[in-house]
């Protein structure tokens, strides 16, 4: 696009692990390009010169949507024009009627961000909005912006010419098949895992295919190792699974990428855990007003902390496990689960908060 500049990314200005994985993949033009051959529309696609395809300055969204949402802007040739994609990236865990509503503000932020670079007469140029949703259960928000106004039977034909018309492409993870999601293989892969992060399917042979893996890069392959083991899978079963891989010499690297990054985890967990361990032998110190008693403090908080970032990780398992399944934890629910320091428990909990139907189950077994 005249005026505006390509966008490289930076992965250490990504904060969330979905858009670490999405924004890395996806900012490459090839892996880009390649999901929006297979994505959009048949009778689009093929009307776009894709060596045009270009990434550019984002993001659009709301303050208030930045932990559950990131997006992606492109401009590409169609014969003499130009046509902007925007991909929204949907990871909240509940669906939003007003979708449409919301893309809406987003198309319009895009055109006065255009306007302001491309002073009038020059015209603005069309967006195509394409909604990426990722979640356990199939939505029924309409994508079209006219199903949510409310006009009067009988003015409805009169008004309709004045009200803003937008129609969404969503794409809904939780509806493609595993087998229809297409594109480069590492933009497969990393569709394939998005898909199967909310029904804990990232150990499945989808994710694990080895006619794929082979064909994807080493900073690639460790964004996917990466977001499977920040997603609160279990550390053993995670090695055993990057065990039974066949494909030489992929069995090797992904073995040692895999130890290295379980190896890090843990280090990551038990620094965690020593920090909050210290932390607090200082404070129990200091309330005593005893010299001795910080000393002791610290020395039992060092003593402490490697368990105890174990104890930290199990703890976050538990909240993470009853968000997945109903959404919502109350607060003095997580206070309950924060106070545990029992391992062994706290790993059943995680079983629990799977299988409770309510959080009122769940909360009897505390």
């Amino acid at each position: 696009m005249a005026g505006l500049r390509p966008l490289t990314m930076d992965e250490d200005d990504l904060h969330q692990p979905n858009d670490k994985l999405l924004k890395a993949t996806f900012s490459n033009p090839v892996n880009a390009r390649a999901f929006f051959q297979h994505h959009l529309p048949a009778q689009l696609a093929p009307l776009f010169l894709w060596d045009s395809l270009q990434l550019l300055p984002s993001s659009f969204i709301d303050p208030q949507f930045e932990s559950s949402e990131s997006d992606l802007l492109f401009s590409v040739r169609f014969q003499e024009a130009e046509v902007l994609l925007y991909i929204l990236f949907e990871h909240q865990s509940t669906e939003d009627p007003r979708i449409a509503l919301r893309v809406l503000a987003y198309v319009v932020r895009v055109w006065q961000r255009f306007a302001e670079e491309h002073p009038s007469p020059a015209k603005l140029p069309p967006v195509f909005p394409l909604v990426l949703v990722q979640g356990r259960r199939p939505w029924k928000t309409s994508n079209k912006l006219e199903d949510i106004l409310e006009m009067p039977p009988q003015f409805a034909k009169l008004l309709a010419p004045w009200q803003p018309t937008l129609k969404v492409h969503i794409m809904e993870l939780v509806r493609t098949p595993y087998e229809s999601l297409g594109g480069t293989p590492e933009g497969i892969l990393t569709l394939r895992a998005l898909k199967a992060e909310p029904v804990s399917d990232l150990l499945t042979d989808w994710i694990w295919d080895e006619t794929l893996l082979p064909q994807i890069s080493g900073d690639g392959l460790e964004r996917l190792l990466r977001y499977i083991l920040n997603s609160d899978v279990d550390a053993s079963a995670f090695l055993s699974r990057t065990r039974r891989i066949q494909t030489q010499p992929l069995n090797a690297k992904t073995m040692t990428l895999a130890d290295r990054l379980v190896q890090m985890g843990r280090e990551e967990g038990r620094s965690e855990g020593l920090s909050q361990g210290i932390s607090q032998g200082i404070s129990q110190g200091i309330s005593q007003g005893i010299s001795q008693g910080i000393s002791q403090g610290i020395s039992q908080g060092i003593s402490q902390g490697l368990s105890q970032g174990e104890t930290v990780a199990m703890r976050k398992a538990v909240i993470r496990a009853l968000e997945a399944k109903f959404q919502t934890v109350p607060p003095g629910l997580v206070e309950a689960v924060e106070r545990l320091d029992d391992i062994a428990r706290l790993g059943e909990l995680v079983t629990q908060a799977v299988r409770a139907q309510t959080l009122e189950d769940f909360a009897q077994n505390l």
